[in-house]
């Protein structure tokens, strides 16, 4: 099927309109995002080894704050607690990660790294370092700062309850009051 010139002119205008919608559309943007880092974040890891992202995240995360209880992992992860207890069984099998009752709440599981886990994390970590070190490169102190109080404001937003977001009845009948 043909189109004439002024069809397809139409259709790269659309195009063009839509991709700068689509760049001011901050939820569109964020999800971009996040998926562009998680893909990312999965081939640096496949460039030593075929660890996927959630379970390196775990370990780093552990790495980092220490022995955590399934929520603990979850809230500095920013993920859901199903998450985290459905990749634990795996990890543990694979010596990567000790799973034990806590002392004084035994229905509360407390997760240590092994050193088998901590040496994961060390294979990972020179490609890990590099994108974190060009990220911090590409602002400047004031930027990096101005872009956390950015990022705070969004998560902020992201923190409030879906009902929050319901359209009152001006709304609903298209005047916005």
């Amino acid at each position: 099927m043909k189109r004439n010139r002024s069809t397809v002119g139409n259709l790269t205008g659309e195009l063009v309109q839509q991709r700068a919608w689509l760049r001011r559309n901050l939820v569109n943007r964020l999800f971009r995002l996040g998926n562009a880092v998680q893909a990312q974040t999965q081939q640096l890891l496949g460039m030593t080894s075929d660890l996927g992202v959630v379970h390196y995240r775990i370990l780093l995360r552990l790495c980092q704050a220490g022995s955590q209880n399934v929520q603990g992992i979850a809230e500095l992860l920013g993920a859901n607690r199903s998450v985290v207890s459905r990749a634990l069984p795996a990890m543990k099998d694979a010596g990567w990660l000790e799973v034990v009752p806590h002392e004084r709440d035994r229905r509360q599981l407390i997760v240590k790294i092994t050193p088998k886990g901590q040496q994961v994390v060390e294979t990972h970590r020179g490609v890990i370092d590099a994108r974190f070190d060009a990220l911090n490169a590409a602002f400047s102190d004031e930027e990096f700062e101005r872009l956390l109080e950015y990022l705070d404001r969004l998560d902020a937003i992201m923190a409030l309850d879906a009902s929050n977001f319901t359209l009152t009845e001006d709304e609903e009948e298209g005047e916005l009051s």
